[in-house]
């Protein structure tokens, strides 16, 4: 039997005659009279009235000669045993009927599923939430305040944590690195870089032992794993291309392939659709830990669950998603962007973002890149790192060398 009506008088017992502060729910009792109770209970507190064993009798219907007295014997079995230790069994005999009816659940409509990858997913997270059930009720404001001042002192005690720093020195200073729960779109016009300036980010942080997934929509893995190649060893692009290599080159790139194979870096080339992209985030976030994910690049993804009568439409659903995704997986999203062609003949604004408006308004950070010289198309460039929007901080601009035939921006030094 999945409860024990005696826990269940316990708990009851704690709260009102030991004013214990216990955040029971209705769906925490199963005994017909002590769920009675548990509701007369909820629907006191709800009216922030004081819980005692008259304010209880007087709420739960019934005779209220029989209730009283159920009430003063609710503490009869009650024996070397704390409010709190019952409220633990409690909760546990709720998360075990929780796990029976998902099981059933799971049995129903497995043999239904088409989709099963998408269901198995969503499963996992349904059966996390039932195992990282709360004990306590929605949280009053002095909790959150409380909470707050938490993070503030973390936050101070982690204030030499560089492991999400990106390695671009004035960048970090602005935004003090990538942060979790949050969306940044990375935008330019295509030639520019922003393809490499992402996987440099990526790469940087993974070297860190930090699992991180890259989603390319439009490059081959080996052409990433080129690039990566490319910047580690110092060996042309081209040459690596082409192949025209010299002897030396190849123990460089054996030492470097080696160097790249042990980075927790997971390069996905075969997820085209948001469906894709979110089952993909959910099992690495739950096999991996997953620390960082980047999406090269949004105006190609599409979503399929839906139709809309544009694809700004679509778009804005993305980005929104992705949004949401950062703050449930308790990681950074990078997603670059394309911009308009205007952009390439002046500065990039908000306005270019190419296809939607409702992107800028998701992200919680916006950085462009540009040329310098609009009209220079040289091996190595000076690079315009905009960041036009930071919803937690100032904005501002820096300045990179890109060194294109190595798949690398370095930083200038002053």
């Amino acid at each position: 039997m999945l409860y024990d009506a005696e826990v269940e008088k316990a708990v009851l017992y704690a709260i009102i005659f030991e004013e214990a502060e216990l955040n029971i729910q209705e769906k925490d009792f199963v005994d017909i009279k002590n769920k009675e109770i548990a509701k007369a209970i909820l629907d006191l507190r709800k009216r922030k009235e004081t819980v005692s064993l008259l304010a209880v009798q007087e709420v739960v219907n019934g005779d209220k000669s029989k209730i009283l007295n159920y009430i003063s014997h609710l503490g009869d079995n009650v024996f070397g045993i704390t409010g709190e230790q019952s409220f633990k069994k409690l909760k546990e005999y709720t998360k075990k009927r929780e796990l029976k009816q998902e099981a059933e659940k799971i049995i129903k409509e497995v043999e239904i599923t088409e989709d099963i990858d998408s269901y198995t997913e969503k499963e996992i997270k349904e059966l996390k939430e039932i195992s990282k059930e709360g004990v306590s009720e929605k949280e009053d404001l002095l909790t959150k305040v409380a909470k707050t001042t938490v993070l503030i002192q973390e936050a101070y005690e982690q204030k030499t944590d560089y492991s999400l720093y990106t390695g671009f020195f004035d960048l970090d200073k602005l935004t003090g690195g990538l942060h979790r729960k949050e969306f940044t779109v990375i935008g330019a016009r295509p030639g520019v870089g922003k393809t490499t300036f992402a996987l440099q980010i990526a790469s940087r942080i993974a070297e860190k032992n930090i699992e991180v997934a890259i989603f390319s929509l439009e490059m081959a893995d080996t052409q990433i794993i080129t690039k990566l190649i490319s910047k580690k060893t110092g060996i042309d692009n081209d040459k690596i291309k082409f192949g025209t290599l010299e002897n030396d080159d190849f123990d460089k790139i054996a030492l470097a392939s080696n160097e790249i194979a042990q980075l927790p870096l997971n390069i996905i080339t075969e997820c085209y659709t948001l469906q894709d992209i979110e089952i993909e985030l959910r099992r690495l976030k739950n096999m991996k830990n997953l620390g960082l994910a980047v999406i090269d690049y949004l105006q190609l993804i599409k979503n399929n669950n839906k139709k809309y009568n544009n694809r700004e439409q679509e778009l804005a659903d993305i980005s929104r998603t992705l949004k949401l995704l950062s703050l449930e997986l308790d990681i950074p999203i990078i997603a670059l962007c394309q911009l308009n062609r205007n952009a390439s003949r002046t500065e990039p604004t908000l306005a270019d973002i190419r296809e939607s408006g409702a992107i800028e308004q998701d992200a919680d950070n916006v950085i462009f890149l540009y040329k310098q010289n609009a009209d220079e198309d040289t091996p190595t460039q000076d690079i315009v790192v905009d960041l036009q929007k930071q919803r937690n901080g100032c904005t501002g601009t820096l300045n990179l060398r890109f060194v294109k035939r190595l798949s690398e921006f370095r930083n200038l030094v002053k």
